[in-house]
């Protein structure tokens, strides 16, 4: 089913950095939109809750930890060609919790500038570029 012209699913995703200077992706499970391909956690927002809290929340459903949130990052929109999504991305950290997967199929913590070894869904890719050119290593 098509979402009706004008209306814009919005997202948070987190790109959580550990102490080590590596951030965390998520692998999508097989089925459904971007099948396999990599992510940065998050998910929908739901109606009343503002962007923090919807991503504070989803980590939360999907990973089973609290994260802190730093700063927004950046905000950007993609268009599937079957819906229009306005992302939120916010630059965060685990509070508690352990990782354990509740909708993604593995996890794994790369360098910034090895973002290029994985297959990430379309949305993250202008995401990857701009993380690469602030927190990416200079030879």
């Amino acid at each position: 089913m098509q979402k009706r012209e004008g209306q814009m699913t919005e997202v948070s995703a987190a790109i959580i950095f550990d102490i080590e200077g590596k951030m965390l992706i998520c692998r999508r499970a097989p089925g459904g939109p971007c099948s396999e391909m990599w992510e940065f956690p998050g998910g929908k927002r739901e109606k009343g809750e503002n962007a923090e809290e919807c991503l504070v929340r989803e980590c939360r459903e999907e990973l089973g930890v609290e994260l802190a949130v730093e700063r927004l990052f950046m905000e950007t929109q993609y268009a599937y060609p079957d819906r229009e999504i306005a992302f939120s991305f916010f630059i965060a950290r685990i509070d508690s919790g352990v990782i354990d997967l509740r909708v993604h199929s593995e996890f794994a913590w790369i360098r910034p500038e090895e973002s290029d070894g994985y297959v990430f869904c379309p949305a993250d890719t202008g995401i990857l570029q701009e993380i690469r050119r602030c927190y990416g290593r200079i030879s």
